[in-house]
């Protein structure tokens, strides 16, 4: 993606903080660092681009100042933003920073999403102002709109405002990435129901739904599956006439910053420093955030228990633990901070001994050279949180290691994990695990250190967090390209009018229509989808004109199209072609597959409808269908999954295929689709305009079987070999109306 500029749009970004804090002292503005990983990872990764003049380079931050502002002093806030730090702020009361940020964020999203339902707050207020916050976020985005702008947007705090900003503002391309974990649905569900579709259908306003690992990727598509019903294919979903990709994009860090910096000569010898004051002592780091998810605690509990069952250690190892202040105005933490004090104290208190204590305790936040300095010093890297998105310490003691060595413990919970299976893995709810991971550690042999640290700089190296932002960016304008393709694709009142046109002039017309779905709208039962009375009108005119040969092609039995539609002088297809019926004529077999096939499934088919609840099946002469639409949602698309495999293992290299459709499998054979059955229906006339319109995977045969020149439409926004798109069944009965009309002058 490097070059020339192609667009002129620009990247705004969206999070909670913008990358300063803003404030008012003696009424000028001031600003300072804004602290979290987000911002420092954002910040290198936008930094980068601006130098190198890629697409997309130019951006505007949009987020919270920090501080509650003045509206005095609001509109000269806001221009030196915009002019000298390229952000653009959204003024917050303080009383709804409370509820928003101190409130629903951070008492209902971030412990239910960090499995900790009993500290979850379930409050209605709360929820409220989220919404609200939400709007004005997206009120203030939306004004900032160009032409070509793509916007990112960033982490739980807005899990409404992808949907609201497609709401205003339909074309734009929206990216959104949550930066911690998406829990299972059987805790998301745990969220009232009225919340939880809204913060679904919130996610599924953005073109690019992004996680850090893909255990959360499934867990969102369960929990959309179950709410909503909608079905993803491999990745991607359609909602509303677009298509949504939900991907994984594991974040990174800024590997040359933390590996440069503890290459400086100054960061070292202050490295030296605390290795000499530890006086042949073997060092263990901790360092983490003051939050619950971190499991710090835990972890000193492991480290109690390491010094009690190896007092060998006594005197050779030290624990240096830094403790990071956070969210200080949530109750929890000051619980936890006198946890963790009074932990330090007792363990110190036990083990301690004259030149030696077992824990050096820091409550403090360090700048990047002191903290460089630390994780060049430390022997062992202990991060072991309970739950954590991604955890970018467990990166940064990697890409600090200037030498072949050191070793990192780290939880199997963090989704660093999955990167680093070179670290020692352990189960942070274990004291026993870690106590023992911390003894394998401190004796590990150089060369497998050097082995290890070796393989996990290279990752951590290559998957930097530039790395990760190229990639998302490139999902999102690729994603966005699909979406056009689309838009051009749909059949605009305008197109459908040259359609019209062409139809109304031409001499000999074939026209071939699927039923379910295209017809008549698609019915829980299949014999509920009968033919209403206005559309048997229009298939009687459209066949009284002698220039018309209209052609039904259908999976249905031709004992429901004969006793339907048998009347209408119009040929019938059933089964995909198995058997045609020419019009006014008589029933004829095309297809004569070998039945043995079915003994051989049928014991397989009607297993699977024992193990689902509400799943039944449709024996046809040439095909079987195991129908699931009016069963559960999650556990139907695990079994359809799983009878495919099994199908497909089974009829490998038969005359057999296994078709998956809306809600069915069909088993059918090979010869019996709808192309052929197309191509045998021209041959009986030259026609100067062909029309053919259908809504699932088994009118694909049919639009690559018809010439260029026919006119092929696909009910329902999907990817197709069709040349036009229309959003649903209602459209082919439009489009019918008119054709007669035309038919009639």
């Amino acid at each position: 993606m490097t070059g020339s500029t192609t667009k002129t749009g620009r990247l705004i970004i969206v999070s909670n903080r913008m990358p300063m804090t803003v404030g008012i002292e003696a009424g000028n503005m001031v600003t300072g660092p804004s602290a979290g990983g987000l911002v420092s990872a954002l910040g290198a990764f936008l930094a980068r681009r601006k130098t190198e003049k890629v697409e997309l380079a130019e951006h505007l931050w949009v987020g919270w100042p920090g501080n509650s502002i003045d509206e005095q002093y609001q509109d000269t806030v806001r221009q030196e933003l915009r002019q000298q730090h390229g952000c653009e702020p959204v003024f917050l009361e303080e009383q709804i920073m409370d509820q928003f940020y101190l409130g629903f964020c951070n008492k209902t999203i971030w412990p239910l999403f960090h499995y900790f339902p009993t500290l979850t707050v379930y409050d209605e207020s709360m929820w409220e102002v989220y919404e609200e916050v939400n709007h004005r976020f997206c009120d203030v985005v939306a004004g900032l709109l160009q032409p070509g702008d793509v916007v990112w947007v960033h982490d739980y705090h807005f899990l409404l405002l992808p949907a609201m900003l497609r709401e205003k503002c339909p074309d734009t391309s929206i990216g959104f990435f949550l930066h911690i974990p998406f829990p299972a649905y059987e805790i998301f569900r745990m969220l009232p129901r009225k919340w939880a579709m809204a913060l679904i259908e919130g996610l599924l306003g953005a073109d690019i739904v992004g996680f850090h690992t893909v255990d959360y990727v499934r867990h969102f598509l369960t929990s959309v599956l179950r709410l909503t019903g909608n079905q993803h294919q491999i990745g991607r979903l359609m909602v509303e006439g677009r298509e949504v990709q939900v991907d994984a994009f594991p974040i990174g860090i800024d590997f040359e910053r933390y590996h440069g910096t503890a290459s400086q000569p100054k960061v070292q010898k202050e490295a030296e420093t605390i290795r000499r004051k530890l006086v042949q002592q073997k060092a263990i780091l901790s360092v983490d955030r003051l939050d619950y998810t971190k499991g710090i605690a835990k972890r000193l509990m492991a480290y109690d228990l390491f010094l009690e069952r190896h007092p060998e250690w006594h005197k050779r190892v030290t624990m240096l633990l830094l403790v990071v202040p956070s969210r200080i105005g949530v109750d929890k933490y000051q619980d936890m901070r006198s946890e963790i004090d009074e932990l330090v104290g007792r363990i110190n208190g036990r083990f301690a001994d004259f030149g030696w204590t077992p824990i050096a305790y820091l409550f403090k936040n360090l700048g990047l050279q002191a903290l460089n300095a630390l994780y060049s010093a430390a022997d062992v890297a202990l991060v072991t949180p309970l739950r954590d998105g991604m955890n970018l310490v467990a990166k940064e003691y990697i890409a600090a290691r200037t030498r072949d060595d050191g070793v990192l413990i780290l939880s199997e919970m963090a989704g660093a994990a999955r990167e680093l299976p070179e670290a020692i893995i352990i189960n942070p709810n274990s004291r026993e695990e870690m106590s023992d991971a911390i003894l394998q550690a401190l004796t590990m042999p150089e060369e497998e250190q050097a082995s290890r640290i070796r393989a996990m700089r290279d990752s951590v190296k290559k998957y930097d967090v530039h790395r990760w932002g190229r990639i998302f960016l490139h999902a999102l304008t690729e994603r966005s390209a699909v979406q056009q393709v689309t838009v051009d694709k749909l059949l605009t009142e305008a197109k459908m009018e040259v359609l019209v046109s062409q139809f109304g002039l031409s001499r000999r017309r074939a026209l071939f229509f699927d039923y379910d779905g295209t017809l008549v709208p698609l019915a829980r039962t299949p014999e509920q989808a009968v033919p209403d009375n206005r559309l048997m009108e229009q298939l009687r005119e459209l066949a009284g004109d002698p220039r018309n040969d209209i052609s039904i092609i259908s999976g249905r039995q031709r004992e429901f199209l004969q006793t339907h539609l048998g009347d209408i002088r119009i040929s019938l297809v059933a089964e995909h072609g198995a058997w045609m019926r020419r019009r006014g004529g008589i029933w004829r077999k095309r297809i004569f597959p070998d039945d043995s096939w079915k003994v051989r499934i049928m014991p397989m088919l009607e297993f699977y409808v024992e193990r689902l609840p509400a799943s039944f099946l449709e024996e046809k002469e040439c095909s079987v269908a195991w129908h699931y639409r009016q069963s559960d949602a999650e556990s139907a698309d695990f079994m359809a999954q799983e009878l495919k495999f099994e199908l497909n293992n089974l009829l490998f290299q038969t005359n057999m295929e296994v078709l998956e459709g809306n809600k069915v499998l069909e088993v059918r054979a090979k010869s019996a689709n709808k192309g052929a059955a197309v191509l045998s229906a021209l041959e009986d006339a030259p026609y100067d305009f062909i029309m053919a319109a259908g809504d699932d995977w088994t009118d694909e045969d049919m639009f690559q079987a018809l010439p260029k020149e026919a006119a092929t439409v696909r009910v329902g926004i999907r990817p197709t070999a069709a040349q036009y798109l229309v959003q649903g069944q209602r459209d082919i009965t439009v489009f019918l109306e008119k054709l007669i009309e035309a038919g009639r002058i």
